[in-house]
């Protein structure tokens, strides 16, 4: 019983392909969930099914978070230098925006978004429509942190988000609530949720708003898991005709920034999110068919933020070796071209560290000779090392600059 309840959390499909035979599976899950009530914390507010969200703050989330106030308040953050920052927050708010759209089906790219970001053009498109509300909505955050949320500053986060982007007839409800029932269909057309009945909104919206603003510190509830619960609890009333994920995640982030957790502005959420949708979509419907038990919820979204930091402490590393390549090119009066100071720039950041002649041509729309030219100009340089890999060059960083005598490594 043990290793199923306490230190895997497993649901009850997940426990059948490992209970042997011999043993009741019904009858070992009731004894699960029992057991994990009797430890469990539970909310104020209900399900449809009239039973009350809960969760059992087992060790292992509990390590989790542990790992993210340690790992998070880092003075690594607050060492930061200021240009370093800027560049960081800056970039966070794009992911974040383009990210948090990717994931409810927009099309674009990091690239085009940063042109819409510069002002250098405007939405051309739903999907860029949509990424750009998600950075005015980013940027609404930050100004707004020191505010209460409030059912005012939920519609105003939600008109931001929806902005020009809701299905012809319901451009009125940006901001607004719904007045009709929605259903949530998979790609196949059949119905995997019904959230809750309009007319059930504005009470279940004020539960939910009375319960991230209550103080008691009888009843604490760490910053990290109630920013979970409000994601979840706002995506299952599922208040709005549209935009509901990207406005839950958005008052995620909101509720921690205005909670002094303050690095969450270096990373974003939702570019992990993106890469493993189909845990975060099981996560949810976990939830809702396992007696409203959040702590499957709850586990994926704290993995998250964690995997978000280590993530974000690699590219503040990445940000700094960048200023030192640049430095040490100024100091040492190393001359390198325009196309190679733009390739470095971008190159020195990136979550791939490695880089091949044809991936240099077509990021700099040159011919190969250029493109191999460039490359080992900046490999003589001591810029970046060489390799060979599978008969081709393969070109890195190099983290220790100096000038290269060998032809190759």
């Amino acid at each position: 019983m043990k290793s199923f309840t306490f230190t895997r959390y497993l649901n009850k499909e997940d426990i059948g392909y490992r209970l042997s035979n011999k043993i009741s599976l019904n009858d070992f899950w009731m004894e699960t969930v029992r057991l994990r009530k009797n430890k469990g914390d539970f909310l104020p507010f209900k399900d449809q099914k009239e039973n009350p969200f809960w969760f059992f703050n087992l060790p292992a989330l509990q390590k989790i978070i542990h790992e993210i106030d340690s790992n998070g308040k880092d003075s690594l953050y607050k060492a930061v230098s200021k240009d370093i920052e800027s560049e960081l927050v800056k970039n966070s708010l794009v992911d974040e925006a383009f990210y948090s759209s990717v994931i409810e089906g927009a099309f674009s790219t990091i690239k085009r978004m940063r042109e819409l970001v510069a002002g250098r053009d405007t939405p051309q498109d739903h999907s860029e429509q949509m990424i750009f509300n998600n950075y005015k909505a980013m940027q609404f955050i930050f100004e707004q942190k020191h505010q209460d949320i409030s059912i005012d500053l939920i519609l105003q986060l939600h008109q931001i988000i929806t902005d020009k982007t809701l299905d012809k007839g319901q451009e009125e409800f940006a901001g607004k609530f719904r007045d009709d029932q929605v259903y949530i269909q998979d790609p196949s057309g059949h119905v995997i949720y019904t959230p809750p009945t309009a007319q059930q909104i504005p009470e279940a919206m004020e539960q939910l708003v009375q319960w991230i603003n209550q103080i008691d510190e009888g009843t604490f509830t760490h910053p990290i898991i109630k920013a979970a619960i409000i994601h979840f609890h706002l995506v299952y009333i599922h208040p709005f005709f549209d935009g509901n994920g990207r406005t839950s995640r958005a008052l995620f982030y909101f509720y921690l920034i205005k909670n002094e957790y303050g690095f969450f502005k270096y990373f974003s959420i939702s570019a992990v999110v993106e890469k493993s949708k189909s845990q975060y979509y099981r996560a949810i419907k976990d939830v809702e068919d396992y007696d409203a038990d959040l702590t499957y919820f709850l586990l994926y979204m704290s993995k998250v933020v964690l995997d978000s930091i280590g993530a974000v402490t690699r590219q503040i590393a990445k940000h700094y070796h960048k200023h030192f390549v640049f430095r040490k090119i100024e100091e040492d009066m190393i001359y390198i071209n325009a196309r190679q100071k733009k390739f470095l720039n971008n190159f020195l950041v990136k979550s791939s560290t490695d880089i091949r002649i044809k991936d240099y041509q077509k990021t700099n729309k040159v011919v190969y000779e250029t493109a191999r030219r460039d490359l080992e100009d900046l490999y003589k340089k001591g810029i970046l090392l060489r390799i060979n890999q599978n008969k081709a060059f393969v070109y890195k960083p190099n983290y220790a600059i100096g000038p290269n005598t060998q032809n190759s490594t």
